[in-house]
Formats: structure tokens, C-alpha cells, sequence
């Protein structure tokens, strides 16, 4: 697997957060959980400063809803648990990320509309439970409409060192004009961006066949 592949998809499900995010810095998302419900395409990232100037490869991404019980049993089975579990309320999504490598991360609902906590990741293959790791980094769902009909777009914010935000489709391929409107967006919200990575193709899905 090339170097920018594997940094990526460890970027995503291994996020560190380096500012105060709890609440997602107070910024308002347009946010409707049906509406991010399934699958969606990674088209594009927004890279930090720190993100290698390569090639982006992408993969496919399904969200979940899922309930509070049973993110509370998985993180009391993890070896690293030091969560209060009471803590884990709310609005709970899966994202599975669709690699060769597949895996799951699951999030908690905090502060405003969209601002979720991740609390929880592990390889989707990996039946041993205590090897799930224990996350505490900040994302913020957009559900985006842009004005030209190409839309919808998924905005995933990230407050990390490497990826500003994280764009989805419900198909494969954007450009740069109809990411504009996003762009902008995120220069409001964050201040001055790099421009976006668009992927340029897609990671070979793990094959199931039971």
C-alpha cells in the first residue's frame, strides 16, 4: 500500500486533536442524521498544512446510527477503557470505512447540532474486542446543498493536524468548481485554506463472501 494511502486512512481512524473542540469551536451545522444515513464516497479532503502534496486515493464510507448500550459494551471490553461510561449518551454513528483494511469507528453526539466525539475504533476483521482503541478527537457533520444542483455533499470537519475536512459524495467524482462553495465555507469557518485534494482513485473494498 503506498505511504499517502495508509496516512490517510490513519489520519481518519486515528485522529489527534490538538485544540479545545468539545463543542466544535460553537460553529452551527446543517445537520440531519437521516439524510447522512448510508453510504457516501470520499471525493475529496482539505488538507493541512502538514498533509504530503501526493496524490489522493479514496474509499467508500457507510453511516450508521447505533445505540448507546452497545457503545457502552464495547468500550468497557476495551483493554484502554478509562471512559465514563455514562458519559456515552446520545446520538451514536458508526462510520465503516470501506478499505482493503476495513474498519469501524464509532462517535458520541456532543454540543451543538452535528458535533460528534469519537470514542471508539476498531478493524472490522478483528474479533478481539480489547484491541479496539479508545479516541477522543472532534468531527462536525454538514449535510451541503450547493447552489449549481450538484449536491448533496457530506462535510465531515475534523480539528486535526493533518485534515481540515473530509468531503463525501453519494458517487464517485467532483472538481474544483463545484467543491468552490465548500471551499469557501471552510475559509469562513476556519480561516485561509489549502485548496482541495480530490482523490484520484479508490481503494480496493475488502471482499466478502459469507
Amino acid at each position: 500500500m503506498a505511504p499517502y494511502i495508509t496516512l490517510l486512512l490513519l489520519t481518519l481512524s486515528t485522529i489527534e486533536a490538538h485544540t479545545n473542540n468539545s463543542s466544535c469551536n460553537g460553529f452551527e451545522a446543517n445537520f440531519d442524521m437521516k439524510s447522512v444515513i448510508g453510504p457516501w464516497y470520499v471525493v475529496a479532503i482539505i488538507p493541512e498544512k502538514l498533509y504530503p502534496d501526493k496524490p489522493v486515493t479514496c474509499y467508500r464510507v457507510e453511516f450508521s446510527e447505533t445505540d448507546e448500550a452497545g457503545l457502552r459494551w464495547l468500550v468497557n471490553k476495551t483493554l484502554d477503557h478509562h471512559q465514563n461510561l455514562t458519559d456515552i449518551k446520545g446520538t451514536i454513528i458508526r462510520q465503516r470505512y470501506h478499505a482493503e483494511h476495513p474498519f469501524d469507528v464509532w462517535s458520541k453526539s456532543v454540543g451543538g447540532a452535528g458535533c460528534f466525539q469519537q470514542v471508539l475504533s476498531l478493524d472490522a476483521d478483528n474479533s478481539d474486542i480489547t484491541k479496539a482503541l479508545t479516541q477522543e478527537a472532534a468531527m462536525q457533520l454538514h449535510i451541503l446543498e450547493p447552489e449549481d444542483g450538484t449536491g448533496p455533499y457530506l462535510v465531515q470537519i475534523l480539528w486535526g493536524r493533518m485534515i481540515s475536512a473530509v468531503i463525501y459524495r453519494k458517487h464517485k467524482g467532483t472538481t474544483q468548481d463545484q467543491l468552490r462553495s465548500i471551499f469557501e465555507l471552510m475559509s469562513k469557518l476556519r480561516g485561509p485554506q489549502r485548496l482541495p485534494m480530490i482523490c484520484e482513485k479508490y481503494q480496493k473494498e475488502f471482499l466478502n463472501f459469507d
